[in-house]
């Protein structure tokens, strides 16, 4: 796995689809090390000077295809506290950070059944996974459960699409609280992405630390094995 390495970017594109959420694509200014579907990195707003501490930071998943490293880094951040505010409010068309990757081993084999559930933002690392998976014309057996509040939050509608026509052993469902978007009206029902599973999958579990915890514990409860059971608690 790569070693970690400091870079700086600048900001090519900011979408802002409500107050509580932006997505950012950040054109590299060096040499962007390899990294895999899955993988995180930190955030800096602070200009960092390599003779000085790294700055205070926060870390955010790619949602960047690792062929892409090269051209381009995307991260969607969803905006909870002090730091993520900050982003939100300073960070514009043309402003430079400092960003440090990769990290993580929230990692996807390719020879397995995957359920992927994604709470809000949580999406952002199954991004790259299926960025990558069109990019390969994958053939690999992946389910996504995906669950937002409402269509403001339907960001990645596009790529999604183009997974379920394009892959042929992807399908999705969508869960939104307020009904405005086709799918499943609610929240995610874990049971029912349970009895819905290939044999065999691994479930993976991504978004807010309440849902992963309480998803987690409910999956076991179901008899699957906890080494089944992969975690990204982003908060």
């Amino acid at each position: 796995m790569a070693s970690p390495v400091k870079i700086k970017v600048t900001v090519d594109e900011v979408v802002k689809p409500t107050n509580a959420l932006v997505s950012y694509r950040f054109l590299p200014q060096g040499r962007v090390p390899r990294f895999q579907a899955g993988q995180f990195l930190h955030l800096a707003l602070d200009d960092y000077h390599p003779d000085s501490q790294w700055p205070e930071s926060r870390v955010f998943s790619i949602a960047s295809s690792p062929s892409e490293r090269t051209t381009e880094l995307s991260v969607s951040i969803s905006v909870k506290g002090r730091f993520t505010e900050r982003i939100f409010n300073t960070l514009e068309k043309g402003s430079t950070c400092w960003l440090k990757l990769p990290y993580g081993e929230f990692l996807f084999p390719p020879d397995r059944p995957l359920v992927l559930i994604a709470g809000g933002v949580g999406i952002t690392p199954y991004l790259s996974l299926l960025k990558q998976m069109l990019e390969e014309k994958s053939t690999q057996p992946v389910s996504l459960f995906y669950g937002i509040r409402s269509d403001a939050h339907d960001l990645f509608g596009d790529l999604l699409g183009r997974c379920a026509s394009e892959l042929p052993n992807f399908d999705k469902t969508i869960y939104c609280e307020d009904g405005s978007v086709p799918g499943n009206t609610g929240i995610l029902d874990i049971g029912a992405i349970h009895a819905a599973a290939r044999e065999g999958s691994l479930f993976y579990l991504s978004g807010p630390p309440a849902m992963i915890a309480a998803f987690k514990s409910r999956l076991r409860d179901l008899g699957v094995a906890s080494e089944h059971i992969r975690i990204d608690d982003w908060e």
